[in-house]
């Protein structure tokens, strides 16, 4: 025993002293890792993750000492020690996160900026002796008794703002990703907290803190809540009505009000840097005269130019010096003006929303690139907020992997050193772990070699399989690029389906993956990395099969007698996506909440009306419109066919079942052939409930009926329970709604005549407002 404790209390002085044993680093065994007598929470917290991490490699604990108490003879020393101090290094140009790595005989120092240099050169560190962190909760240690240390080095970021929307939180594997969890993966990926640099508001009514990131004018500043009954003038001049979807920026009472709101949130936040004065996210811009002259006095365009938001934004800036007041070049304010430049403490946040993603955007967009020129001559502060995933079906495949370096190559070289790289801010979605993983390493040095990094990420990520998945990668964008296809952000699968996801390309990524799963089925972590992944190509096949009809991948297929049936395969599959993106923890499918369960039911609908429509009286029978149906969207003889829409595929109905008008009430003439006898009629419209379509309910449905087809009588109306009118100012609804107008009735007729009845205009709080309303039916069922 007491040899035992003679060796416990060696063992202890040998690492009180430095002395360990396991760990050798240049081929010695002595290190402590040494920091400021005085040290800060950051080097304090580097310290601690690199003594961690390199217990977790070695099994060996190198003690952490102040530099006063550093009694050894070989140091890694962490921050700004006395002894980094004095060496002659560059230190005042380091920035917030730069740092450097000295070696100093056996001694080795990394010292980083202001901010978190220090922090971000330990953990880039670590990445030199092989650690990698993928994810949140997937972390790479290798095991190692020795270690070599870097050359000497002086990194300093050419990015200083750099952000990404990773969507990690939530449940994946039955783990939580807790807050530490996401702080240390976007500390050692170096990607900077917006909370460090924007300011917030908080809601006086119910005191709840949201971002000043963006979108600020009348969500968070001169709001329709506070100022819209008293002062409709502070609000947009659309066709002849103020209306809250922008504000008037010629209105001097508009200064007033914003600034007065803006020095409010201040005053509760007064370190934050960064606050953002800008639109709100549409293209209904104020229509007065007053603010169309703005615009052509600074530019000539007075629908789309920033003259006036400039001149705006400006005074705003004059009122707070030492702020940076951010907006937004965007949409209607993409160019530049030609005759006001923005005041030095202005931030111009450049948008390239319009932009297409298969080859990089010089090549792309002429357009965006002369605006990103034109911007750079006139303004000292820009960010680009740029855009990397497919965000109305953010988990369908988006092969864009190959432009984000050649993309952000481009905007350094042109002077931007701050971006916002959007791509899920909601959990998972289509290459949700390598895709943040890859944007992140690229914000920090846009130099390096993408293809490195996504071949490390792969081989590491996903084991066995990595080459697999690869091989999906390049696969899908050699297709995409052979194709010709354009590439979008508000694209679909079904707009692929010839390009880059055909029949026979699908086919192949499926026996990628199969090859994949077989690669780790002994693995089970692995094994459902690999599942998850290929959860974009299930999700394709899914919304594809709803665009055909009698092909093999159709949902849709006729039997030998005409009937209409669902494929069978196509259920089971949609379980099975459902089931899989459960695992991977994501809760919606785009950007305006799809929920998982609303997709589901959405699928089951069609499955379970395709069966018992199949013995109603209208069945393929004649429809003779009244009213002019849209012709963007299927004929009106889809009203009879058997089909059904999704309801979840509300962006755009042109790939789907829907029938639709724009603009005016929806009428028209069932025959059913010949005097029937009638107890039932069904109709199904949808409605998004989201400010940025244009379609609604319609106020009610009508059925009148007759024998001969020109006297109709019996009017039965259905009237619909949602007000389509009702002011949603403050909330953006999110909401998907099939509404059915249905009747039971005892009737014998021929025709049915069906009125819905329209409001035409979309309502006040809509940011389309008075724009012309679309209404969608996909079916009429009579039995």
């Amino acid at each position: 025993m007491r040899s035992l404790i003679n060796y416990f209390t060696i063992l202890s002085i040998l690492l009180l002293f430095g002395c360990n044993t396991g760990l050798k680093i240049n081929g010695i065994a002595d290190y402590q890792i040494v920091i400021p007598n005085q040290a800060d929470s950051i080097e304090i917290r580097a310290s601690k993750q690199l003594q961690r991490y390199l217990f977790e490699m070695s099994n060996t604990e190198i003690p952490i000492v102040g530099e006063k108490d550093f009694a050894g003879k070989n140091a890694l020393f962490i921050g700004r020690t006395a002894y980094a101090k004095a060496l002659d290094l560059p230190l005042d140009q380091l920035q917030d996160d730069g740092y450097i790595y000295k070696s100093v005989g056996k001694n080795f120092v990394v010292i980083g900026g202001e901010k978190k240099g220090t922090l971000y050169g330990t953990y880039d560190l670590l990445e030199f002796f092989g650690c990698r962190k993928y994810t949140p909760i997937a972390t790479y240690i290798p095991k190692k008794k020795s270690l070599s240390l870097p050359n000497d080095t002086v990194f300093i970021p050419r990015i200083v703002y750099r952000t990404t929307a990773t969507g990690f939180g939530g449940r994946r594997s039955n783990l939580v990703v807790n807050p530490e969890d996401n702080r240390e993966y976007d500390e050692w990926q170096k990607v900077s907290a917006q909370s460090d640099y924007w300011g917030t508001f908080v809601n006086p009514v119910t005191n709840a803190v949201s971002s000043a990131f963006v979108h600020t004018f009348i969500r968070n500043l001169v709001t329709p809540a506070e100022y819209l009954k008293t002062h409709p003038e502070y609000f947009a001049l659309r066709n002849g009505q103020r209306l809250p979807t922008q504000l008037c920026l010629s209105n001097p009472g508009v200064l007033t009000a914003c600034i007065k709101d803006l020095q409010a949130a201040v005053d509760k936040n007064p370190t934050a840097r960064y606050w953002s004065v800008s639109q709100e996210d549409n293209a209904q811009s104020c229509m007065c005269d007053k603010c169309l002259e703005l615009n052509r006095i600074y530019g000539g365009d007075e629908r789309r130019n920033s003259g006036a938001m400039i001149w705006f934004v400006n005074q705003v800036a004059k009122a707070f010096p030492d702020k940076m007041i951010s907006t937004l070049a965007y949409w209607y304010t993409l160019p530049a003006p030609d005759n006001i430049i923005p005041e030095p403490n202005v931030n111009i946040m450049l948008c390239n929303i319009d932009s297409r993603r298969h080859r990089p955007i010089f090549e792309v967009d002429s357009a965006f690139s002369r605006h990103l020129t034109n911007w750079g001559k006139i303004s000292q502060d820009i960010l680009i907020w740029d855009y990397n995933i497919q965000f109305s079906n953010m988990v369908s495949p988006f092969p864009n992997l190959h432009v984000i370096g050649p993309n952000l190559d481009f905007f350094t070289e042109n002077g931007v050193n701050a971006f916002y790289m959007q791509s899920s801010s909601s959990f998972g979605g289509e290459m949700a772990e390598l895709r943040p993983y890859l944007i992140s390493k690229l914000l920090w040095n846009p130099k390096a070699d993408f293809e490195a990094i996504i071949d490390d990420f792969c081989n590491g990520y996903y084991g066995k399989a990595g080459p697999y998945i690869r091989k999906y990668i390049d696969t899908m964008r050699d297709a995409l690029l052979e194709s010709g296809f354009r590439l979008g952000i508000f694209g679909s699968p079904e707009e692929a389906k010839e390009s880059y996801l055909t029949e026979a390309l699908i086919k192949e990524y499926k026996q990628i993956f199969d090859d994949a799963e077989k690669a780790v089925q002994n693995d089970p972590v692995l094994l459902e990395r690999v599942k998850i992944t290929r959860l974009p190509i299930m999700y394709a096949q899914i919304q594809i099969s709803r665009t055909e009809v009698d092909t093999p991948r159709s949902l849709y297929k006729h039997d030998e007698n005409g009937r209409l049936f669902i494929d069978p395969e196509i259920p089971p599959l949609l379980n099975s996506f459902v089931e899989t993106i459960k695992i991977a923890g994501m809760t919606q499918l785009r950007e305006r909440e799809v929920r998982i369960s609303e997709y589901l039911a959405a699928y089951n609908r069609i499955f379970y009306n395709t069966e018992d429509a199949r013995d109603a009286i209208s069945l393929k029978k004649k429809i003779t419109p009244i009213s002019e149906f849209s012709r963007r969207h299927k004929g009106v003889e889809a009203l009879t066919d058997g089909m059904f829409g999704s309801l979840e595929n509300w962006r755009d109905a042109r790939n789907d079942n829907w029938v639709g008008v724009n603009g005016t009430h929806m009428t028209f003439i069932l025959d059913l052939d010949s005097v029937r006898s009638i107890r039932y009629i069904n109709m199904d419209f949808y409605d998004a409930r989201d400010t940025y379509f244009q379609m609604n309910l319609p106020k009610y449905v009508s059925y009148t009926f007759s024998s001969d087809g020109e006297n109709f009588g019996n009017e039965i109306k259905v009237m619909t329970p949602i007000d389509p009118m009702e002011e949603e100012f403050d909330n953006m609804p999110r909401d998907i709604y099939i509404q059915s107008y249905t009747t039971y009735t005892i009737r014998r007729a021929r025709y049915i005549k069906v009125h819905a009845e329209s409001i035409l205009r979309q309502p006040n709080w809509h940011v389309m407002a008075g724009n012309p309303v679309l209404m969608f039916c996909d079916e009429i069922v009579v039995k």
